[in-house]
């Protein structure tokens, strides 16, 4: 079978994508990933989560561990570029306190509390008792690590560099699919942080 032929018939069963993830040097993957551009247009084969499921898995069990960090903190950081989501963000970028009292007051959906410890400096974020991972990508019989070692710690440090300014740094200390029963992070950065309305 020639190559042409071979992506012709990869394609069709759904792994084409994930064969070309394999032949692209870590620099040319970088590229190819960051020159993606949006398109509002409605796609003529729709793709549903099942499809990514299979992707995901796939990168997971058969790249190296560079090529599985830069794929999944790539969707970590999709997940922050949306306008409504850099709505909501923004909303809280100058009155972090709020935010705190939403999550506090139990107003958010997945995290139970949240603690400033301006000694370290660092925040700590429990999140509440799940019977399943949050993310639709999850859902199957054997989720990627990588949805929590990569992408959900790349997500949060994106998500909270945007609310706090400054870059910061992602731990996390229980996740479900790591086998907890809860997933929790602490994010650490420098500075202190500014809890009132400014």
């Amino acid at each position: 079978m020639d190559r042409k032929d071979f992506f012709k018939k990869a394609g069709s069963a759904g792994i084409g994508s994930c064969v070309c993830f394999s032949l692209l040097s870590r620099s040319e993957f970088l590229t190819a990933a960051n020159s993606l551009e949006k398109v509002d247009e409605t796609p003529i084969v729709n793709v549903d989560a099942r499809q990514v499921q299979n992707v995901l898995s796939f990168v997971e069990a058969s790249m190296d561990e560079p090529v599985k960090r830069s794929v999944f903190e790539r969707l970590g950081y999709e997940h922050t570029t949306s306008e409504g989501f850099k709505n909501y963000i923004n909303g809280y970028k100058n009155n972090v306190k709020s935010f705190f009292d939403k999550v506090n007051s139990n107003n958010d959906t997945y995290w139970e509390k949240m603690e400033y410890h301006e000694e370290k400096p660092a925040i700590t974020i429990i999140g509440k008792p799940v019977d399943r991972c949050a993310c639709p990508y999850a859902q199957n019989e054997n989720p990627p690590k990588s949805l929590c070692h990569h992408c959900c710690r790349n997500f949060q440090a994106s998500m909270f560099e945007m609310m706090l300014d400054r870059p910061v740094k992602v731990q996390i200390d229980e996740a479900f699919l790591l086998g907890d029963k809860r997933c929790s992070t602490t994010i650490f950065f420098e500075g202190k942080l500014q809890l009132e309305k400014s």
